[in-house]
Parts: C-alpha cells; sequence; structure tokens
C-alpha cells in the first residue's frame, strides 16, 4: 500500500512538472510570436523583463538594449520626416510648375457653345486667350476680331456669358 502511495505521489510530482513546463513553453512561444508580430526585438523584450526580474543596478544589459532600440527608432523617426519633407518639396515644385502651365497654357474656347477651332484661332490672333479676357469683351469686339460677314448668324453675348461661367469656375 505503501508502495502505491509513494508511486502515486510520484506521479502526481511528475504531472505537476511536466504541466508546469509545457505551460511556461507554450506561453514562451505565444509571448515570442506576438513580439515578432509587433515588430518588437524579441532580445530586447527579454532584456526588459530581466531589468523587472533583478533588482536596482542589475540591469545594465537590458539598459543598453532598450537604448539601442530606442536609438534605431529615433533613426527610423529622422528617415521618415527626412522623406515627408522631401515628398512636400516635390509637391510643391509640382505645384509651382502646374501653376506656370495655367498661366502660359490658354483655356479651349472651344468649350463654348458656338466657337469652333477656326473662331478660336482668329480669337487667339486678337489677343483672347482665356475665359477672363472673352468675358470682359464687348459683341461689337468679337465681331470686329472675328471679321464676319453680317449674314452670318453668330451669338457673342452668349460667348460671353458662357465665357464668364467657365471663368468664374478657374
Amino acid at each position: 500500500m505503501t508502495q502505491i502511495i509513494i508511486v502515486a505521489l510520484v506521479a502526481l510530482l511528475v504531472g505537476f512538472l511536466i504541466g508546469w513546463l509545457a505551460e511556461w513553453a507554450l506561453d514562451l512561444l505565444r509571448w515570442r510570436a506576438r513580439a515578432r508580430w509587433a515588430g518588437f526585438d524579441v532580445e530586447a523584450r527579454i532584456g526588459e523583463e530581466k531589468v523587472v526580474q533583478f533588482g536596482p543596478g542589475e540591469g545594465g544589459d537590458s539598459a543598453r538594449i532598450i537604448a539601442g532600440y530606442l536609438e534605431k527608432r529615433d533613426a527610423e523617426i529622422h528617415e521618415l520626416q527626412a522623406r515627408v519633407e522631401a515628398k512636400e518639396a516635390q509637391l510643391d515644385a509640382l505645384q509651382a510648375r502646374f501653376d506656370e502651365y495655367v498661366q502660359t497654357h490658354p483655356d479651349d474656347l472651344t468649350a463654348i457653345k458656338g466657337i469652333g477651332r477656326i473662331y478660336q484661332w482668329k480669337l487667339r490672333d486678337g489677343g483672347i486667350n482665356s475665359y477672363a479676357q472673352l468675358a470682359q469683351m464687348t459683341p461689337e469686339r468679337i465681331r470686329e476680331i472675328l471679321d464676319v460677314p453680317a449674314w452670318r448668324k453668330i451669338e457673342p453675348d452668349s460667348w460671353i456669358e458662357q465665357a464668364r461661367a467657365l471663368a468664374r469656375r478657374g
């Protein structure tokens, strides 16, 4: 009977030991997987744990590991800030080029109903290159620039209104 009790106690002790080791191993694997997924250096995290486990003054290696980790993150932050500044400078340059393009390229006057390619060419020869310029003209001045015969029906009043609307939209 005593042998059965001793065997049962040894089996119980071995069972507890195996259960504890299995739980410890699974916890360690889960912890490392989470750390890897989060992008942390597992060894640095182990070093942090040592600082917590040991008393004051015994965590020098961990402090160096943490300092190295923080230096890497600071370097990444500075690199990303430099990249953002470079992209902002690139965006500013593109905006300046676009603004210059808008100023140097005339509006498409054929977007106005009644103005085709020929009338657009004649208006440009007369110095009208934008909707704003056309909106400031008088119907008589437009007829004069186009030099159309009296029998040809054109509607410069409508063109002026359309040009005003297009000039407001930008």
